[in-house]
């Protein structure tokens, strides 16, 4: 099963596709790339009004958006952001489900180090990460 599949079947989003993956080298650490692109005919969502509106244009350059590791690979979203043109706000960078304003990192990967923020006793990491505590240990 490929990545863009199991992304399209677990953290699907109504008006984003998924439209390239690939592995490349940055450095000496190897990390996934996927591109996201709007569905045809989407409208972006102004940041301001949380709205559906026209697009303007598209910002120069591309944000990265770092999604959870996958088999301790960094995994990264790449997408070049529109400009909404807000009747009530006027030309506003669009709302990205994956992200929050100007953060790095995906919603979905806040969440999932949260999650782990709260396990941070010695016991419930040792069960929930027991693979990896037994190679620290023993290689």
């Amino acid at each position: 099963m490929q990545l863009k599949t199991i992304l399209n079947k677990c953290h699907k989003f109504k008006s984003f596709v998924y439209s390239n993956v690939r592995l490349v080298r940055i450095g000496n650490l190897e990390v996934v790339e996927v591109d996201e692109s709007p569905r045809k005919n989407s409208k972006p969502i102004c940041s301001g009004y949380h709205k559906r509106h026209s697009g303007y244009d598209k910002m120069p350059g591309i944000r990265r958006f770092e999604f959870i590791p996958i088999w301790d690979i960094k995994v990264f979203f790449l997408y070049q952001m529109r400009r909404v043109n807000c009747p009530k706000c006027g030309v506003k960078v669009e709302e990205v489900p994956c992200g929050i304003g100007k953060n790095e990192l995906t919603k979905t990967y806040m969440q999932y180090l949260a999650y782990w923020a709260k396990k941070l006793s010695w016991m419930n990491v040792a069960v929930s990460f027991i693979v990896l505590l037994c190679k620290f240990f023993f290689y």
